[in-house]
């Protein structure tokens, strides 16, 4: 990057006191030289090395513009772009991609997600000028009054949200629906019947996997077994599920299946190696829900399992995996807690049709 110019006044008189500019870049170099020159230019710089680190600092600082690369570990500039994008806290940010790629397939993907798309290395005063006519565009007192009101969140973007993880995941169609409503079902079932709590229940049961946005689909699809490389990536997902939603007031209670999920009773799991009733119930009967579901169903890579079948494997896990006080009562009432739950579904499906 240059250093040979002067950077007269690059705040606009449109935007009271000093921008706030989030940075995200994984080479610690160029991330202290652009800083340092951010700030001797009167923006208030916030710094980050990758992308799960960039939304989280998003989420709680709320800068007026985020400058970001694309090509970074854990997750790449367009991954966290969309995922800034389905949180009511970060969605109307505007965001620059800063970037050494300088082919055209990247710059029309870049610009068709982003304000504004600048190649590596660039004159630092030119910079600024763009950044001080993209704050010039943006309408900060709405955007700033929409982040700081209530939030509000309808269902409907909620769905939509689920709906986006399952469009990314090819194996998983209709998942959602059925484990939300088969979750909810179990833990009426064993006695669960607060309103709050069935409600987050569902919420978490439903967004589950949101973390999985920021994994590649080369890497969320893959055929074969995952490298070790490639587990590590995936296992990442609950933590930016955890990020995304823990700031939003409406589901700020609904985090602990997206988190936990993949908790497992011997603590044997991730992220966080929990175990026995250190993992929330609400995450105990979700697992295995989520497990019932996804050995009844049929996958690319396999066919489904019979529901007599998939039951032995559940009750054979219990004590490892699962919780067995949970698995007794799933498998005692197990025909008419899947009755019920098919009935939800059902209900369900006809309301998205009608």
């Amino acid at each position: 990057m240059e250093d040979n110019k002067s950077v007269d006044n690059p705040i606009t008189d449109h935007i009271p006191g000093n921008p706030k500019l989030l940075v995200i870049d994984d080479d610690a170099n160029f991330l202290f030289g652009i800083s340092r020159l951010l700030t001797k230019a009167d923006f208030t710089v916030i710094a980050a090395t990758d992308g799960v680190t960039g939304i989280a600092k998003a989420q709680s600082e709320c800068p007026d513009l985020i400058l970001m690369d694309i090509n970074m570990p854990k997750m790449t500039g367009f991954q966290v772009k969309k995922a800034l994008e389905i949180d009511p806290v970060t969605q109307f940010i505007p965001v620059v991609f800063l970037t050494a790629l300088n082919d055209d397939a990247s710059m029309l993907a870049g610009l068709s997600l982003a304000e504004d798309y600048i190649t590596k290395p660039v004159d630092s005063t030119i910079l600024a000028a763009r950044i001080k006519s993209i704050l010039r565009r943006v309408k900060t007192g709405m955007r700033r009054a929409i982040i700081e009101s209530d939030k509000s969140f309808s269902f409907e973007r909620f769905k939509q949200w689920a709906y986006s993880v399952e469009m990314m995941d090819e194996r998983s169609v209709g998942h959602t629906t059925r484990v939300a409503n088969l979750a909810v079902t179990l833990a009426k079932s064993m006695g669960y019947i607060d309103d709050s709590f069935l409600e987050n229940m569902y919420k978490g049961s439903f967004l589950h996997d949101i973390g999985k946005l920021a994994i590649p689909d080369k890497v969320l699809n893959k055929p074969g077994p995952l490298s070790a490389e490639e587990w590590e990536l995936m296992r990442q997902h609950p933590l930016v599920a955890s990020h995304m939603l823990s700031s939003v007031p409406i589901l700020k209670n609904a985090t602990e299946i997206p988190l936990m999920h993949h908790e497992r009773w011997d603590g044997k799991g991730y992220p966080n190696h929990l175990a026995g009733e250190q993992i929330p119930i609400s995450v105990r009967i979700f697992t295995i829900v989520d497990v019932y579901d996804a050995l009844t169903s049929k996958r690319p890579y396999k066919e489904a399992i019979s529901e007599e079948n998939s039951l032995q494997i559940i009750r054979s896990l219990a004590g490892k995996q699962f919780d067995p006080a949970a698995v007794e009562h799933f498998a005692t009432h197990f025909q008419e807690i899947i009755s019920e739950s098919e009935k939800l579904h059902q209900q369900y499906v006809q309301s998205e049709a009608g």
